[in-house]
């Protein structure tokens, strides 16, 4: 990753990193206490995920031990796993993307595949039971919601936010601090160490105590 940091001035103020563009709205969205599944039974996985073309290997690599955490609803053909034909997507390092397939729980609800029926990601689940990290291989932007990349422009998902009932961009009553705050471990996944202290340098510098999201 490149070390220069600057910031650009377009029509919205983004911040730069490494090449990827950051919408300072990530620092004034409100977001939720964390992730709940109590509360919200993992909606936001309910459509599945796109991610590089390249990573399916990855996931494979495991296919043995996913299918041994999997639960009795979920499906073990793997032919079923993935969707057949990549789609041109230049957010991606390979170019592609494709998507991870779903199917219909005994509730009659549509969820990814790796849902499984307490709402957890069976990708998560086999990797902390084999003693890897909880997102070895866990696709990029499942790890990242609710912010995503979208035309080089690291941003809040709000296409997806819109349709979920807790943490969704409709429920502002839910909120207790910004996407920001919430998203300490996923944004240094995501951008380094580095990258994460330049963002909340910038946070403390102009945004911490001058914007108060609305708690209702």
């Amino acid at each position: 990753m490149s070390e220069e940091i600057t910031e650009k001035k377009e029509e919205i103020n983004y911040l730069e990193f490494g090449g990827l563009k950051i919408d300072p709205v990530i620092f004034t969205q409100g977001f939720v206490p964390g992730c709940d599944m109590s509360i919200c039974s993992g909606q936001c996985c309910n459509w599945g995920v796109y991610m590089d073309r390249d990573f399916q290997p990855e996931i494979m690599k495991y296919e043995n031990q996913i299918k041994e955490v999997m639960d009795e609803f979920q499906l073990r053909d793997t032919s079923k796993w993935f969707e057949t034909e990549p789609e041109e997507d230049h957010d991606f390092p390979s170019g592609y993307a494709i998507g991870t397939e779903l199917y219909i729980n005994p509730e009659g609800t549509t969820q990814c595949v790796f849902k499984d029926k307490n709402s957890y990601c069976t990708l998560q689940v086999m990797a902390m039971k084999n003693g890897l990290h909880k997102w070895t291989i866990k696709p990029k932007y499942c790890i990242m919601y609710p912010i995503t990349i979208i035309d080089e422009v690291l941003t809040v998902d709000n296409d997806h936010s819109e349709k979920l009932d807790y943490c969704g961009i409709h429920h502002e009553e839910n909120y207790v601090q910004t996407i920001f705050e919430a998203m300490t471990e996923e944004i240094k996944h995501i951008l380094g160490n580095e990258g994460y202290d330049f963002l909340n340098e910038h946070y403390k510098n102009n945004y911490q105590k001058k914007y108060q999201i609305k708690i209702k």
